[in-house]
């Protein structure tokens, strides 16, 4: 069955397979970390079960959109409203259909920027580009 794996160290998504990746290429730098537990994966499906996501606006025009509960190393992501159109800066694991309708609605993404430096290459941003789209 080809379902596309998660990192539920990192939350790194991986492209579909019919296997879960041998290693995870964040997880396994030398800046990072994998659990004592080793490397565990979970799909986005296992995901969408138990978790949510969350916006909080953090201040005028800047939208904070977090997963609860807390998944892999609790990252979030912000949503940057301008008039310009907005800016998702960051990403998170779990992408629902909620998520996507409330973006739409705040007029959607016009550019995605990535801050975390191990996210250094096309594998480590493409999975937030190939979520579904959400643009104006």
């Amino acid at each position: 069955m080809n379902v596309e794996y998660i990192c539920t160290a990192c939350g790194l998504q991986f492209p579909a397979s019919d296997e879960p990746p041998d290693r995870c290429p964040i997880c396994s730098d030398y800046r990072q970390f994998v659990p004592r537990a080793g490397q565990q994966w979970t799909t986005l499906g296992k995901l969408r079960r138990n978790h949510r996501n969350a916006f909080q606006q953090l201040e005028p025009g800047l939208i904070g959109i977090s997963t609860t509960p807390e998944f892999a190393i609790g990252q979030r992501a912000l949503l940057v409203r301008t008039a310009a159109g907005n800016v998702l800066w960051d990403c998170i694991s779990l992408v629902d259909d909620a998520t996507v309708e409330i973006i739409s609605a705040l007029g959607g993404v016009r550019a995605i920027a990535i801050s975390h430096p191990l996210l250094h290459d096309a594998s480590g941003v493409e999975p937030c580009l190939r979520r579904p789209r959400v643009h104006s």
